[in-house]
């Protein structure tokens, strides 16, 4: 009986770190970018091995919470997934050195941006419309001045800006390359 009551304190203090930690995984991959695997690689372990106990030891209250955890990150995770977003007329990226930048046009009219880098990842999302070639953001799609507003669609690839002479610049990361295209 000594040995059950030994582990409870540990699964009521692990599975609602992992718990914690699963939602704020970017937050702690952009501060400590470091540790932010090992701390969840460390902290899921942990939470599916005291659940596994709560299960052996018949410990129902564990058992409860790691379902609900179980739950909540499933549900997380469908919700987040493409199954209830509009689906993606246009898929680009642009790749640079250290980083990478993916774009998604959506038929909705909604884009995602996400910005990846070693050590941390932004998501910018807001409306979008086309005129013609012409991909206008109609809301905040950038954290800095590195992509315009607008962006031309030209054969496979949508660039930034055209030089004097009206030709595209082409040069390294002035450009995204497409991936998927279903704009009509």
């Amino acid at each position: 009986m000594q040995t059950k009551k030994k582990y409870h304190f540990l699964v009521w203090l692990f599975i609602p770190l992992f718990l914690v930690s699963y939602f704020c995984f970017y937050l702690i991959l952009e501060k400590i970018w470091f540790f932010a695997i090992p701390l969840m690689g460390f902290l899921g372990m942990a939470s599916i091995a005291f659940f596994i106990l709560c299960i052996i030891e018949k410990y129902k209250p564990g058992i409860f919470v790691g379902i609900i955890v179980i739950a909540v990150v499933a549900i997380s995770e469908i919700a987040n997934s493409e199954l209830f977003k509009s689906e993606k007329v246009l898929a680009a990226t642009l790749m640079d050195d250290m980083s990478a930048i993916r774009l998604s046009l959506r038929a909705n009219h909604t884009f995602e941006m996400v910005n990846s880098n070693i050590a941390s990842e932004q998501v910018f999302t807001g409306n979008y419309k086309l005129n013609g070639n012409k991909i206008i953001f109609l809301d905040k799609h950038f954290d800095n001045d590195f992509i315009p507003d607008t962006l031309t669609i030209l054969e496979n690839k949508i660039v930034f800006q055209f030089n004097k002479d009206g030709m595209p610049d082409t040069s390294f990361a002035r450009y995204f390359d497409i991936d998927k295209n279903r704009i009509k």
